[in-house]
C-alpha cells in the first residue's frame, strides 16, 4: 500500500486536493455567492453541483489510482483538469484581481502532468 502511495503521490494529490475542495464549497455556500471572484462560475453551476462534481471526481480518482483501473483514472483525470482549467479562467477573468487562478491553474497542470505521465 505504501508502494502505491509513494508511486502515486501526484495523483492522490490531486484527488484529495480536489475533494477537499469540494467539500469545503458544499460545506460553505456563501463561499461561492460571497465573494466576487467566483461571480462567474456561481453564474454557470451552483454550489451544491460545483461541490458535488469536485468531491465525486476526486473520490473517482483516488479508487481508480488504489484499484489500478486504467478507465476510472483516465475518466476521472481528463474531468478533473477539464474543471481545473474552467476555474482558472473564470477566476483569471473576474474582478478584482486575484490569486485564485494560479491555484486553479497548478491543479489543471498538475493534471495534465499526470496525464502525460500515465498516457
Amino acid at each position: 500500500m505504501w508502494r502505491v502511495v509513494i508511486l502515486k503521490w501526484d495523483s492522490l494529490v490531486l484527488s484529495i486536493v480536489s475533494f477537499m475542495y469540494g467539500m469545503m464549497l458544499l460545506s460553505f455556500p456563501q463561499i461561492l455567492g460571497g465573494y466576487m471572484v467566483y461571480n462567474l462560475i456561481d453564474e454557470l453551476f451552483d454550489y451544491h453541483t460545483i461541490g458535488i462534481t469536485f468531491m465525486l471526481l476526486g473520490f473517482m480518482k483516488t479508487l481508480g489510482v488504489f484499484l489500478n483501473s486504467k478507465k476510472i483514472k483516465r475518466i476521472s483525470l481528463v474531468s478533473l483538469a477539464m474543471v481545473w482549467s474552467v476555474f482558472s479562467v473564470s477566476f483569471l477573468l473576474s474582478p478584482p484581481p486575484n490569486t485564485i487562478w494560479i491555484f486553479s491553474l497548478g491543479m489543471a497542470l498538475l493534471a495534465f502532468g499526470i496525464a502525460l505521465k500515465e498516457g
